[in-house]
């Protein structure tokens, strides 16, 4: 009577299948179930699987063991090539396996002939019990299912071992991040991987970071960047047993949750920050498509890559709160010039409006870094710091030197705006090529549903097209507009009060000041007039200090009880 049998054949990843592994296995089972007179069900089909035979939820097993059952008596055998490509989880599951087969009187057998057939003590008697059935390679099975389980241990061990440390040494173990792709090179005597720039995508993530260091909101960004052709990378999407592409996922355009996300990946300046490296930073062996200044400026203060000085980096994240969980208010309207440093010790002042008897607040500017407390009312204060800058003067000789110079700022940075639009300009070109495809198509179409399609599809072309040509006209900037910013900020330097006591963003207080002052003085110098100021001021002649206004050291106590 003939026999019926199923057939497993399995490889752990999908590399493997792109190989000859999944079809050697078949070709020996097939042979072998041949020499034995067995008849492959169902129809012949081979269960050829791409998963790890450490699982012990295996979906192919759980398929096969359905079909057995539901199949009462048809099926006699359960073939495999050997013991590991039945499975890798050890011994443990390799028995459940095998008893879940013979609750429906299924055999394991294995083609390198390991398993044996149990054999009766007592068959020379004509009797039969469940102690007299014994496995003669019930040992030897349950060996190489361990080993198998083990033999996973040692791979793995070696393999990731050896990624880790060349993640930790600066190299590319992975799939490329996108905007990079990975590139051999030779070390030491052995191929490793980096990433080097793709010609086709570096260019929007390097415009992203551009973007973002010169102060442009997300959302501009987002239309910039997708103005000038960008969409996710494209990935091929694979059928369950992993041996079939069935789609492609990607094609999207860029959404401000994803440029946030991009804008905080080091990788992106070439520093490696990850679980194989502690989360700490490392130096890639390969130039990052931005600087890590760019990526710094453009993470505005949340984020930063810091160099020790032992040559060693440091990833700094924005402190958002105090000891005492209240959000942190580092750019307080309330102190605008906490930038000016103390006199005792030299660092910027702090501010806060601690409150009286009366319950009432009173804003002081004060400090008491390992020195008695110097406070200072902040009326006092911004008045002393208001009259000196209103004594300010900017020496007329360089406003025409300034006037070159940024015109020849303007010639360089030029040169990107041009670069720029002409990925903006050939992004329209493209969506203006499909459009007309479309609209071919739209006329000689007769069907009403796929005309309505084309319909659609047209619309929301010309929305990306329009779209893309208001991006371009922002940044197409030319010499008359330059000339038109110096004129307004000729004017602006005529008058430096307007800008200094009065900036929109006071988280550039402090690098205004240090644009007029070649270093930033003390609350002392302020008040007798003192500063060094930077070449291009002068203090007005007419400037007086008031003797009132001088503090005297060590100390000067707010003029109420706190």
């Amino acid at each position: 009577m003939e026999k019926n049998c199923v057939v497993q054949c399995r490889v752990s990843s999908l590399k493997q299948t792109e190989g000859e592994s999944l079809e050697r296995q078949e070709e020996s089972i097939r042979a072998y179930a041949v020499n034995k007179g067995w008849n492959i069900v169902p129809n012949g089909k081979v269960w050829s699987t791409a998963i790890s035979g450490r699982k012990t939820d295996r979906e192919d097993f759980e398929a096969i063991l359905t079909f057995i059952k539901s199949h009462p008596g048809l099926v006699s055998y359960y073939v495999f090539k050997s013991i590991d490509r039945a499975t890798r989880a050890g011994n443990g599951e390799y028995e459940r396996m095998k008893s879940e087969l013979a609750k429906y009187h299924v055999t394991m057998v294995d083609t390198n002939g390991v398993i044996q057939p149990s054999i009766n003590t007592l068959e020379d008697v004509g009797m039969s019990y469940p102690w007299s059935k014994y496995e003669p390679s019930a040992i030897t099975e349950g060996v190489l299912a361990t080993v198998a389980q083990q033999e996973v241990t040692g791979i793995l061990t070696r393999m990731i071992g050896q990624e880790v440390r060349l993640t930790q040494q600066g190299y590319r173990t992975r799939r490329p991040s996108d905007g990079y792709k990975n590139k051999k090179i030779f070390v030491d005597g052995k191929h490793k991987t980096i990433q080097v720039p793709d010609e086709d995508r570096a260019g929007f993530y390097v415009a992203m970071f551009d973007l973002r260091a010169q102060g442009l909101s997300d959302q501009k960004i987002v239309e910039r960047v997708n103005a000038m052709g960008y969409h996710s990378a494209f990935q091929n999407k694979y059928s369950k047993d992993k041996k079939k592409i069935i789609g492609r996922t990607g094609g999207l355009p860029l959404t401000i949750k994803q440029l946030q996300t991009v804008i905080i990946n080091t990788i992106y300046a070439g520093v490696l920050c990850e679980k194989w490296t502690h989360n700490k930073p490392v130096r890639a062996q390969y130039d990052g498509l931005v600087s890590i200044e760019t990526f710094n400026r453009a993470n505005q203060g949340k984020l930063a890559i810091m160099q020790n000085p032992d040559g060693s980096l440091e990833l700094v994240k924005g402190r958002r709160f105090g000891t005492d969980g209240k959000r942190r208010m580092k750019n307080n309207p309330l102190f605008p010039y906490k930038c000016i440093l103390c006199p005792v010790c030299n660092k910027a002042f702090l501010g806060s409006s601690p409150s009286g008897k009366s319950k009432k607040g009173f804003p002081v500017y004060h400090c008491a870094r390992k020195h008695k407390y110097l406070g200072i009312p902040k009326n006092d204060f911004d008045t002393a710091v208001k009259k000196y800058i209103d004594s300010l003067e900017f020496v007329p000789e360089l406003l025409d030197g300034f006037e070159a110079t940024l015109l020849n700022k303007y010639r360089k940075r030029e040169k990107e705006v041009v670069r720029q639009s002409g990925n903006i300009h050939q992004s329209i070109a493209d969506l203006k090529t499909q459009q007309a495809s479309k609209m071919e198509a739209l006329e000689t179409t007769k069907s009403a549903i796929v005309r309505e399609k084309f319909e659609r599809e047209i619309e929301d072309l010309e929305i990306q097209i329009n779209k893309a040509k208001g991006v371009r006209t922002k940044i197409e900037i030319d010499e008359d507009d330059i000339k038109s910013y110096i004129r307004e900020v000729k004017a602006i330097m005529e008058h430096p009060a307007k800008i200094l006591l009065n900036p929109k963003d006071l988280s550039i207080q402090g690098d205004l000041f240090n644009l007029v002052f070649e270093k930033m003085p003390t609350y002392q110098e302020i008040v007798s007039g003192t500063p060094k100021l930077s070449y291009v001021f002068k203090l007005s002649s007419t400037f007086t200090p008031t003797k009132s206004d001088l503090v005297t050291l060590p100390g000067i106590e707010p003029g109420f009880e706190p």
